[in-house]
């Protein structure tokens, strides 16, 4: 049976986590199930570094260059809170000039994302892949921002839960677990 709504509980690092099924079918990946992703609402878009999708760096390193020469795919750079002034002014110079596999710090945009929470699907016009990090998969407001969201304390489970649905599929399911978990 799928599910009308996303149900997730915070864990003990307060963190909001899930096992899901994603498809990036500009790089013909369609079938690329059970990874574990952290909803960041502190994040504007959503951020796939590819290594998490067991692709080898070899492997990785191949794809990255497939990109840095095709022009129809955006490049962009994407800085992490703690890299400095300094780190951040010479990435800047080398995305100038072109030097695009120096950076780590590159991403590049893929179209049709489609990302899937036990049956609850999201699909999105492009995702952002980097193919030197290894960090989490990061759920960014991109997606968060097409979805009803309820992040509290559930009156049943006693924990702090997100709950959130499409706006596009809306259903009763949902408004009866907003009213069952928060008194909404």
């Amino acid at each position: 049976m799928k599910n009308k709504y996303i149900l997730l509980e915070m864990n003990r690092r307060n963190e909001i986590r899930a096992d899901v099924n994603v498809a990036i079918k500009s790089m013909e990946l369609t079938e690329i199930e059970n990874l574990n992703v952290k909803i960041d609402t502190g994040c504007p878009y959503t951020s796939i570094p590819i290594l998490r999708f067991g692709i080898s760096s070899a492997k990785a390193q191949q794809m990255k260059q497939r990109d840095c020469d095709d022009d129809r795919i955006r490049k962009e750079i994407s800085f992490g809170v703690n890299d400095s002034k300094e780190k951040r002014d010479t990435d800047k110079e080398k995305f100038k000039t072109g030097k695009y596999m120096e950076l780590k710090s590159i991403t590049f945009r893929h179209r049709n994302f489609e990302i899937n929470f036990g049956g609850v699907c999201i699909n999105k016009d492009f995702v952002k892949v980097s193919y030197d990090r290894t960090g989490n998969i990061l759920i960014g407001m991109d997606v968060l921002s097409q979805m009803d969201i309820h992040i509290g304390k559930s009156k049943i489970l006693g924990k702090t839960v997100f709950i959130a649905c499409p706006y596009e599929s809306m259903n009763q399911e949902y408004l009866e677990a907003l009213s069952q978990h928060f008194d909404i």
